[in-house]
């Protein structure tokens, strides 16, 4: 993370908040600022979704998936090569009223990397290890045609995923929505 660091995260549980909060608006700042860069860069589902601030933030990663072939589960292969088939999908249920249903979907990735747990814990995440709540994520630009997705969460774990094409879906949550 370069703009959102669990260190900043921290300051803010600090007799120091109000530094805290001066150091995150330029962050912020900063942030935006280099979103707007690459965000035409991307597909109008990345230029859609990416501006919203603090979407995932509380959230509940529900599912992690990771494979080469998810849009066929069924074992039928594609003819003909296609070197972008790795992808990477998240479910995340939202914090925010009304709580939403957010299917993320990374093609043609070429790194993910899970950190669980993570080096310090950011918030009690309870007795067993596990992600925690969404905190913050950020866009960045890893090479001119590859996009960085970073996911911090309360833990301290974060996935990294590097990819070339993103697109989401936002369902209201329902019973039935599919986690």
């Amino acid at each position: 993370m370069k703009y959102f660091t669990p260190e900043l995260w921290i300051s803010f549980q600090t007799p120091h908040w109000q530094k805290a909060t001066k150091h995150w608006r330029r962050r912020v700042e900063a942030y935006k600022k280099q979103l707007a860069k690459i965000l035409p860069k991307m597909n109008s589902s990345g230029r859609a979704f990416f501006p919203a601030a603090l979407v995932l933030h509380d959230g509940t990663l529900t599912r992690l998936e990771v494979g080469d072939q998810l849009a066929a589960p069924t074992g039928d292969r594609p003819r003909g090569r296609n070197p972008c088939r790795a992808e990477v999908r998240l479910s995340v249920i939202s914090d925010r009223s009304p709580k939403r249903f957010y299917l993320l979907r990374y093609e043609c990735v070429s790194r993910i990397d899970l950190s669980l747990p993570g080096k310090m814990e950011l918030f009690p995440s309870g007795e067993y290890p596990n992600f925690g709540d969404c905190g913050y994520d950020e866009l960045t630009l890893r090479r001119p045609t590859i996009f960085r997705h970073e996911i911090l969460f309360a833990s301290r774990a974060t996935i990294v995923t590097e990819f070339k094409q993103f697109s989401f879906r936002r369902m209201a949550l329902t019973k039935q929505t599919p986690s």
